[in-house]
């Protein structure tokens, strides 16, 4: 079960899915699970290498010891996603992860993605090996794979949502729209799982429930893409909305 804080309605995990971390206090206490257990089973994998020719640095040094690589993520992050939410750290575990997968919030976008080009995470964190990493299923997602005119996964049923809103192909401002329209079908307290193919979608979708008084539960990351569960709250007024800046 994963369960926003605050919230008293967990959401399961679909088999084969990644927990999203919304709350930074859970990401502190899965950076103290690994801080804390033996460093030679944990391995740190960076995308983040400048390719041939290009001249820049990285922008987060990894390559020291584990200690100094999770204090160098946690500072970028909490500096470049400068919000109250995370978001853009997946686990196969909360209590006892063996991967995390961590996207860099410079190379988002938004919940309007819909040509299938969605970032890979910059940094994995697993305790499995280079080749045992390559052939999980969860750690190397195939969404990268699809894209604009190519047919996506189907969508995995959830038992415990109302109702699934697919805004993988919904073009700008259409995933906003049908999401504010699918919200007030439910009534208070029912479920809404919208899904969509870039992990930046974590911006609209709290600028959305902020401003409709719903309540992100959970977020989860598998092959099909990102689902967001989001309970409805009271109405508030939602007039004027517009996705945010970033």
């Amino acid at each position: 079960m994963i369960k926003s804080s605050g919230s008293n309605q967990p959401v399961a995990l679909m088999p084969g899915t990644l927990a999203g971390i919304i709350d930074w206090d859970i990401l502190d206490q899965i950076w103290h699970v690994i801080q804390h257990s033996d460093d030679s089973t944990w391995q740190v994998f960076n995308n983040d290498t400048p390719l041939p020719g290009e001249n820049r640095a990285t922008i987060v040094d990894t390559s020291g010891g584990l200690a100094s690589s999770l204090k160098a993520l946690k500072a970028h992050l909490r500096q470049s996603h400068q919000h109250d939410y995370c978001g853009l750290v997946f686990t196969d575990s909360l209590t006892e992860p063996t991967l995390i997968r961590i996207f860099d919030p410079k190379f988002i976008t938004s919940m309007c993605n819909i040509y299938g080009d969605t970032p890979a995470p910059s940094w994995v964190i697993s305790t499995m090996d280079a080749a045992h990493l390559a052939s999980s299923n969860q750690a190397s997602s195939k969404l990268q794979n699809y894209r604009l005119g190519k047919q996506l996964p189907a969508l995995p049923k959830h038992p415990q949502i109302s109702d699934s809103l697919d805004a993988r192909r919904m073009a700008c401002p259409l995933p906003i729209v049908h999401t504010a329209r699918s919200l007030r079908r439910l009534a208070v307290g029912e479920i809404l799982e919208i899904v969509t193919i870039d992990p930046g979608s974590i911006n609209d979708i709290e600028f959305l429930c902020k401003s409709t008084g719903a309540k992100l539960l959970a977020l989860a990351e598998g092959e099909y893409g990102y689902s967001y569960y989001i309970e409805r709250g009271p109405d508030k007024n939602s007039s004027g909305l517009a996705p945010p800046a970033d």
